[in-house]
Formats: structure tokens, sequence, C-alpha cells
């Protein structure tokens, strides 16, 4: 069984993902019904266009934190990792057009409702680690189905 205690650096063990698709580094908290994820901008990030992160790319960041919370609770319980699908994103505030190369962000997400079919809505918001400044926010609409096949 996998160590879920914080900073979880191997992130891709909670995440149906692999290689660079990864884009967290670290998990650095996570509970019932949150989590706090960082990552570093790097040249290698597959979402970067003309050498530049858009801010829009941090809709990605963010469910990858939503999907690393799923991956922790399921690790715990002796599940599989399983699949998870943004549905949409509502009240999306993006501060700025891009994020330069070099900057650690912080990616929080809590929880605000799930019901029994696996559809969940969580609040979520990127900010510039070193400052604290608020990036972006949304509420994240995502479903994962308890059965997959």
């Amino acid at each position: 069984m996998m160590n879920l205690t914080c900073p979880i650096m191997n992130v891709e063990a909670l995440l149906p993902h692999s290689g660079k698709m990864v884009l967290l580094d670290s998990i650095t908290h996570w509970g019932d019904d949150f989590i706090e994820a960082k990552t570093t901008l790097r040249a290698d990030n597959l979402l970067l266009r003309d050498g530049k992160f858009d801010c829009f790319s941090t809709i990605e960041l963010m469910a990858q934190a939503i999907g690393a919370w799923s991956g922790c609770h399921l690790i715990e319980q002796g599940e599989s990792i399983r699949l998870g699908y943004l549905l949409g994103a509502r009240q999306l505030a993006l501060f700025c057009q891009t994020i330069d190369l070099g900057t650690t962000l912080r990616i929080e997400a809590k929880m605000s409702i799930q019901d029994q079919t696996g559809f969940s809505v969580f609040d979520c918001c990127v900010k510039d680690e070193a400052t604290d400044r608020l990036l972006a926010q949304a509420a994240l609409n995502v479903y994962s189905p308890k059965e997959q096949g």
C-alpha cells in the first residue's frame, strides 16, 4: 500500500495519467474534503504555448488536484485508481493572462457537493506560492463513476 503521508511526491500513483501528463509535483495536504498540491512551471510542461503557460490552463491543474484527492481516498480504501471526468467549470475567474516559467503554484480544492453517483463539485483556486497572489479560481464539476468498464 502506498504511503499517503504528506508531502506525497509520487503523484503519478494517484492519477490515471502517466509521464509528462502528470502536471503536479507534490501533494502537500489532503483530508476528507480537501487537497492542496504544488507544481513548478518548467520548460517541458505539455501545456505551454509559445513558451508561456496560459492562465486558462490552470483548469487542468485544478482537475488533476481533484483526481489526486480521489486517488488518495481510493488507495486508502484499498481500491484501484479510476478515471474521472471534468464536466465543466463555473464561476471561472482568471486574474492574469500568462504565468511565468519557474513560478511555483499552489493548487487548492475543497469539495462542496458529492452525491452517490460519483458527481462532485469542488471549489478550487491556484495561487503563486511565493506571493500568495490569487491567479485563478473556479467551481469544477467532476464525475467519477463507481463502476467503470
